[in-house]
């Protein structure tokens, strides 16, 4: 149960994220005057302002960064490579 109220939570953070990302909507309404139908249109502007999304991806980018390279570094510095040696010396022709 409780492993299922953390799913929920990360998908309504990833909703929250979303719904601030996107761009500009749309809306239009037909209005009835008399004999002619007009269209309105009307724009919402994003609620979050740019900086606030810039700074959010910014800290995003870091935080992934900075799990991607804890990974790397626990799967490939710290992994034990033992007596492996990848270094070989080259032949060498010791006829003078």
């Amino acid at each position: 149960m409780a492993q299922r109220k953390s799913l929920l939570f990360y998908l309504a953070v990833i909703f929250v994220v979303l719904s601030t990302l996107s761009h500009e909507v749309e809306a239009r309404r037909k209005i009835l005057r008399g004999r002619r139908v007009m269209t309105r249109t009307y724009y919402h502007g994003n609620s979050v302002p740019a900086w606030a999304i810039s700074l959010m991806s910014g800290i995003g980018m870091l935080l992934v960064g900075g799990v991607l390279y804890a990974i790397m570094r626990k799967m490939v510095l710290s992994a034990e490579t033992g007596s492996l040696n990848t270094y070989q010396p080259a032949m060498q022709n010791d006829q003078v």
